[in-house]
């Protein structure tokens, strides 16, 4: 049940993913909220959360002083610079960090992060996924895509990020291995691109999956996702989004992690994890196809109610603004 407060969601700005984990939260936990896109002044848009904590309150709240609406009962903050802003105004507001805060948890009321980030305290809740809102119940594949062959196979691409670049070459490899996949089994494939994706790829997939019984999103109409997760039999993730990785698997269906070449450990860490438990298989061209019950991930129930012990918030009169 929701609590009858006003939050802000305060995330650094042009974060996608990370929104939509805050905003997912946010939706599940309050009633009420506003969403602080944070930039930062230069004299402390990079410096790291430590130093920044060791700093006088007033200085602290000098840097975040453009955010003069009137204050929130609880502050929701993700990225780098989000954290910033929960570590200056402590002392006003109940604070809720998702991810890593680089900092002490104990600076906060709650800490939400992942199992692979390592981080343990006794307002830590840790997760095995992202955060996010996908209610499997709730979507309706497009009627479009229902004439395409049973059974179908959802395709979720990924694409550059930090983590690193997507090489002509992986998106041949990729197309080619999709198609043996989609001969082997008479299948059809739904592909989605990312933000991230190259648009180069879409040509690549285009030329090497001709002959192929397939869909291939033109980043140009209505993205269907994720509502094309309720009509296909099997999903198959790049690995380089956790996020994506984690949407699929609350879908309780067989899910397929395609190798990009990440090197980051905390990526192999998520992955091991996610094996283990039978959310997901490292994708292979013998992988089972036919709809079976996988268990489901769902993690944002579970951390809201433990949210409420940790955290528990009294809606008050309006505040004062600082």
């Amino acid at each position: 049940m929701k609590k009858n407060i006003f939050g802000w969601i305060c995330v650094d700005a042009q974060k996608t993913g990370t929104w939509k984990q805050a905003e997912a939260l946010a939706e599940k936990w309050i009633n009420a909220y506003l969403k602080k896109p944070i930039n930062l002044p230069s004299w402390c848009k990079w410096m790291p959360p430590r130093l920044f904590a060791a700093l006088p309150n007033f200085l602290q709240l000098l840097a975040v002083k453009n955010l003069n609406h009137q204050l929130p009962d609880v502050i929701i903050a993700a990225g780098r610079q989000a954290v910033l802003v929960a570590i200056a105004m402590r002392h006003k507001v109940k604070t809720v960090v998702l991810m890593n805060p680089g900092v002490p948890c104990h600076y906060f009321n709650a800490v939400i992060a992942p199992i692979h980030d390592q981080i343990t305290g006794t307002n830590v809740i840790t997760t095995q996924g992202a955060l996010h809102g996908i209610e499997p119940d709730q979507l309706i594949f497009p009627q479009h895509l229902q004439n395409y062959q049973s059974p179908r196979v959802g395709v979720m691409l990924g694409g550059n990020s930090i983590h690193g670049i997507y090489e002509k070459s992986l998106a041949i490899n990729l197309a080619n291995d999709l198609k043996n996949f989609c001969t082997k089994h008479n299948a059809s494939l739904i592909i989605t691109p990312s933000r991230r994706t190259p648009s180069d790829w879409l040509d690549i997939f285009e030329q090497n999956l001709k002959g192929s019984s397939y869909w291939l999103w033109d980043q140009k109409s209505e993205n269907p996702y994720p509502n094309l997760l309720s009509g296909v039999d099997t999903i198959i993730v790049c690995e380089d989004s956790i996020s994506m990785a984690s949407e699929a698997c609350v879908m309780g269906k067989p899910v397929l992690i395609y190798p990009t070449g990440i090197k980051k450990e905390k990526f192999k860490k998520f992955y091991k994890k996610l094996f283990e438990n039978g959310y997901a298989q490292a994708f292979c061209a013998n992988a089972n196809i036919n709809p079976k019950q996988a268990p489901v991930l769902k993690e944002v129930d579970r951390v809201v109610e433990q949210l409420n012990l940790l955290c528990p918030i009294i809606p008050t009169a309006p505040r004062s603004q600082f």
